[in-house]
């Protein structure tokens, strides 16, 4: 990987390694026009005036001229195959989908199924003649799957027309879309009303070249450009640094996934299943392929992608770009603050040492240096990107409605009385294979908001919560088996988890903690209880502490 990649370049290499499909959807693709259309232009007008939480973002687009020419407009030869040929440079699929006029493109559709496997979709306006319902109806079940049937799906839509206003399938597609999301459409003043987008989509009106106003010049594409054109769109639901670096694992993953299917060949079911007959209960045995397959995981990433992942480069242009405000000119006094960021990434505190600072930082305020203790960033507002992260590296994300077991790790809360947090020390071979009553081990973990070891979500806020591993912190509870000679919770995400001990009482199932993590704490408690005690002289011993 080169030193010199930016931000841009870096986050381009990992979306064209990650998309994989495209679809492109146009009533002409199997009889083009052998000749150049002519179509009437109809005058074009600025963005309708949408909701006042996108009108700031409005307000700086410019109206088109009301002197916009009113002649013919010749549109050059549609090419599919250009579109197709700048795809395949990229090592892109791009399939081309005519559909049959008489034919919907609602979700049972061949059209909607089509495009709902893949990565992008371009879709020509005016669908046979419709003025557009059609590809209105694709693109809402399209963005709407994105939300709803598919949360974590990524999907850019691409309108692609040669219609002269612009401004006027944006707002009809804005309207059709708003109508069902609301406020979960975002407006961003650069794109200048022809694009929006929600959590997982992003919708991006495009012209074909034609005779246009120059505030339409910027997003006119010729056929031969669509591909990267498409790959800028899409970086943009992927900007952030992490965001690209985990966009190329996973397309790591995809291109290694033939190597990581040979580990776990077919000489091996014998064997498996023999693993499964002496396991007890059977189903533990399907509970291991999880693990193995994570290692596996693990051993490509850790094999093929660079390190590291984000070159000096890339690091440098984050900083130059980031907009480090107020607090950053409180903490940094004599030196460039862009640069003193880079170098703070670099060679953390050693950096205030290649500045002449006046007075020099102390490294719990440079702590705050890039990312300020404000609580707006999604998708927990509620909480610092400091408490995000540490969250991220520490707790396991469940991204389903799978039951909720207690095993090593477990963080709950009192539903009664004290309402005390819990972490639950059990051994993980001593959470399996129960029958009757089964005391549990746990630890009580103290709110402290000036020191923590975890922090947990608490109704629409957080709780700091501090270890603290000794013998009269403990508790010691017993919980009978309920699923499969496991302890389960009742509920779903919902309304909750909660666990009933055999005294009735309940506790509600908070955070689950990594492995690595949930048995530290385990090592902490067991390394307090083994302490030795003997004779030795007192001299000695307070001589060593």
């Amino acid at each position: 990987m080169s030193n010199a990649l930016t931000m841009d370049s870096f986050s381009r290499a990992a979306v064209e390694d990650f998309v994989q499909t495209v679809v492109f959807v146009d009533d002409k693709i199997y009889a083009p026009s052998p000749t150049g259309t002519v179509i009437e232009e109809k005058k074009a007008s600025g963005p309708k005036v949408r909701k006042p939480a996108t009108k700031s973002a409005e307000e700086k687009i410019p109206n088109v001229s009301d002197d916009a020419s009113e002649a013919p407009v010749e549109v050059p030869p549609f090419s599919p195959h250009d579109i197709q040929a700048s795809f395949a440079k990229k090592r892109i699929v791009c399939s081309l989908h005519q559909p049959i006029k008489k034919n919907s493109v609602g979700i049972e559709s061949d059209t909607y199924k089509l495009c709902a496997s893949a990565d992008i979709v371009i879709v020509d306006w005016d669908l046979h003649g419709d003025a557009g319902e059609k590809a209105k109806t694709l693109i809402e079940n399209l963005v709407l799957q994105s939300l709803q049937e598919d949360p974590h799906q990524l999907r850019l839509v691409l309108v692609y027309t040669d219609n002269p206003n612009l401004f006027d399938i944006a707002d009809k597609v804005s309207e059709k879309l708003t109508a069902k999301l609301t406020d979960k459409i975002e407006h961003k003043a650069a794109d200048k009303g022809l694009a929006f987008h929600t959590l997982n989509a992003r919708v991006v009106v495009l012209g074909k070249p034609a005779s246009r106003p120059d505030q339409f010049k910027p997003f006119e594409v010729n056929e031969a450009e669509l591909a990267d054109r498409a790959v800028s769109e899409f970086c943009k639901l992927t900007d952030g640094l992490l965001q690209g670096g985990i966009l190329m694992g996973l397309a790591t993953i995809r291109k290694q996934s033939r190597k990581i299917l040979t580990k776990f060949h077919s000489g091996l079911d014998a064997a498996f299943l023999t693993h499964r007959a002496l396991s007890l209960p059977h189903e533990e045995a399907f509970d291991h392929i999880t693990p193995l397959l994570v290692a596996e995981i693990q051993a490509v990433l850790e094999d093929t992608l660079g390190s590291p992942l984000f070159p000096d480069s890339v690091v440098d242009d984050w900083c130059n770009r980031a907009d480090l405000g107020k607090h950053a000119e409180a903490l940094i006094h004599g030196a460039a603050i862009k640069s003193f960021a880079a170098d703070f990434c670099r060679f953390g505190y050693e950096a205030t040492s290649r500045h002449q600072l006046n007075p020099t930082p102390s490294k719990k305020q440079l702590q705050s240096l890039l990312c300020p203790d404000d609580k707006s960033a999604p998708p927990q507002p509620d909480m610092s990107t400091m408490e995000q992260l540490a969250v991220l590296m520490s707790q396991r994300t469940h991204y389903d409605n799978q039951r909720r077991f207690l095993k090593l790790g477990a963080i709950l809360r009192e539903s009664k009385g004290k309402k005390r947090y819990l972490l639950c020390l059990q051994p993980l071979c001593d959470s399996v294979r129960l029958t009757g009553s089964n005391p549990f081990l746990f630890c009580y973990l103290d709110e402290s908001p000036k020191k923590a070891t975890h922090i947990v979500p608490a109704g629409n806020n957080h709780c700091e919560l501090l270890l603290n591993p000794t013998k009269e912190n403990r508790a010691v509870i017993e919980f009978s088996a309920n699923h499969k000679k496991r302890v389960a919770a009742d509920g779903n995400t919902d309304s909750g988890y909660l666990f009933s001990d055999d005294k009735k009482n309940e506790y509600q199932w908070i955070a689950q903690l990594k492995p690595e993590h949930a048995q530290r704490a385990a090592e902490q408690f067991a390394r307090e209880l083994s302490r030795v005690g003997l004779t030795e002289s007192e001299w000695l011993r307070l001589k060593a502490s």
